[in-house]
């Protein structure tokens, strides 16, 4: 481009000033560079905040819907930032219960839980074949926590507590346990109350066994040699033993512990439990004809008939339906203690001797001892199983921490933001570092310009003496007005 004549500004112009000013610029570029990245990084250490990462990942049919490992829905968001959660670890950190009460709700303002899907493998029909699905769980740095801690690195400890913990109840929450117990002989039990008693924890084990059969169909005990269905097949073989123990008894009449006795009791009980179930009914039928004859009929101009029953309708019919069942369930009692009084009627224990009767008790012991020994070694079975079951694949790999906890630093100051004001501080110093070449440029030149008129002056004033000296006298001195050196020589009178 060429230079414009009018004294403008032109590009030439400014590359002359860039070559002129280049040490100026590169020593002002280097400083701006240095002081503004101090500052940069000044400011940074003040606004940026600091988070914590760790990451867990999920190993179950389902996990992609949201399930839990037995199909129900599963909310890991709220269950990772669960107070409960969140207290146990600080817990297991040995924070004081004054500064669990402090961090709690701290914690779980700035925790924040996101679900990511990552390693996809998709079939060439466009149908997801697997994926790792985990959550990322970020804990922010807060100056209220700061408070609160003791060193940063305490923010990684809770972390991983918060994370560990969740784990552990997950799997705690999914794994199979049990609270049954072995039976010991019941000595101080008559018959029938053994029986019961026995029956009752045969009936409960096998609940259990089909409420894991269901859970896990397909786990198969490498120990024991049987899945969870498996095991309830041999509970009813177990239970087959305790019936043999009951037919025993009641086909030999064995009234060893008053079993007699106890049966009129229990007939009384059921006859007591029906007779009051029928003076309610009785009543209830009363009140409930009282309160059908008393319907709020409304007549619309439709002429649909419109029937408003009171409200006292729906409780006194359920209190009906429970009376209904407590008196089937007792009829039910008293047709069995019946059946077995009948059994008992044709026998005649108390007529045998002391031998037989010894006989026969022997052999119901060892009949009882069958059935408890039989529920303990499946108890004991099942027990193993359990343990098998939550250590193997099927509860340890449920969900695992797949990156251990990670400090990463969140600040406002971010590389682009950095090089943008790193870039105009060093256009401000190569435009200063111009000036001041052009201004110090000016300023020489000002100088040179002085320098050279102080020359000029003084050749000028030489040349004046010069002249001075080399000039004759015109005439003496007036008298009176003394020498001529002691006044001042016009310039007029020189020439």
């Amino acid at each position: 481009m060429e230079e414009n004549t009018n004294g403008e500004l032109t590009f030439r112009k400014i590359w002359q000033q860039i070559k002129k000013s280049g040490v100026r610029i590169i020593v002002y570029a280097f400083i701006a560079i240095i002081v503004c990245g101090g500052i940069l990084g000044i400011c940074d250490i003040f606004v940026s905040q600091s988070q914590y990462e760790t990451r867990i990942t999920y190993y179950y049919s389902g996990a992609e819907l949201g399930e839990n490992p037995w199909g129900g829905q599963e909310d890991v968001v709220s269950d990772i930032k669960s107070a409960n959660n969140v207290s146990t670890a600080l817990e297991k950190l040995q924070y004081s219960d004054e500064e669990k009460d402090a961090l709690v709700n701290l914690i779980i303002r700035n925790l924040n839980v996101m679900s990511t899907v990552d390693k996809e493998v998709v079939s060439e029909a466009g149908v997801l074949m697997s994926a790792n699905y985990s959550y990322r769980i970020v804990l922010s740095q807060d100056p209220a926590i700061d408070k609160l801690l003791k060193s940063r690195n305490d923010y990684n400890n809770i972390l991983s507590a918060v994370t560990t913990n969740h784990i552990e109840t997950f799997k705690r929450k999914f794994s199979f346990s049990t609270s049954l117990g072995n039976l010991t002989v019941l000595d101080s039990y008559n018959a029938f109350q053994k029986y019961d008693t026995i029956r009752g924890y045969l009936n409960a084990f096998s609940e259990e066994s089909k409420t894991w059969a269901e859970k896990a169909p397909a786990f198969v005990s490498t120990s024991q040699d049987m899945s969870f269905a498996s095991l309830n097949t041999r509970i009813q073989m177990a239970s087959q033993k305790l019936e043999n123990y009951l037919n025993f008894i009641l086909f030999n009449g064995i009234n060893a512990h008053g079993e007699i006795q106890y049966v009129e009791l229990k007939l009384k009980e059921a006859n007591d439990t029906i007779a009051n179930c029928e003076e309610k009914l009785k009543t209830l039928n009363e009140v409930l004809a009282v309160i059908m004859q008393n319907y709020d009929v409304n007549l619309p101009s439709s002429g649909t008939i419109i029937v408003n029953p009171p409200a006292e309708l729906k409780t006194v019919v359920d209190d009906i339906s429970q009376a209904v069942s407590e008196k089937t369930l007792a009829q039910t009692d008293k047709n069995s203690w019946e059946t077995r009084k009948t059994y008992f009627n044709s026998q005649d224990f108390d007529s045998k001797t002391e031998e037989q009767k010894n006989a026969l008790i022997n052999t119901a012991n060892t009949l009882e001892l069958e059935a408890i020994n039989e529920y303990n070694a499946l108890v004991d079975g099942y027990k193993l199983m359990i343990e098998e079951y939550n250590s193997g694949y099927n509860v340890s790999s449920l969900v695992r921490m797949t990156s251990v906890p990670t400090q990463s630093t969140n600040s406002p100051i971010t590389v682009k933001i950095g090089l943008i004001v790193e870039l105009m501080v060093l256009i401000i110093a190569v435009i200063i570092a111009m000036l001041v070449t052009s201004k110090k440029g000016a300023m020489v030149l000002k100088k040179k310009a002085a320098e050279e008129s102080q020359e000029v002056v003084l050749i000028e004033n030489s040349q004046v003496g010069d002249e001075e000296e080399n000039a004759e006298p015109q005439g003496l001195p007036a008298q009176g007005l003394g020498d001529p050196t002691d006044r001042d020589i016009d310039s007029s009178e020189v020439e």
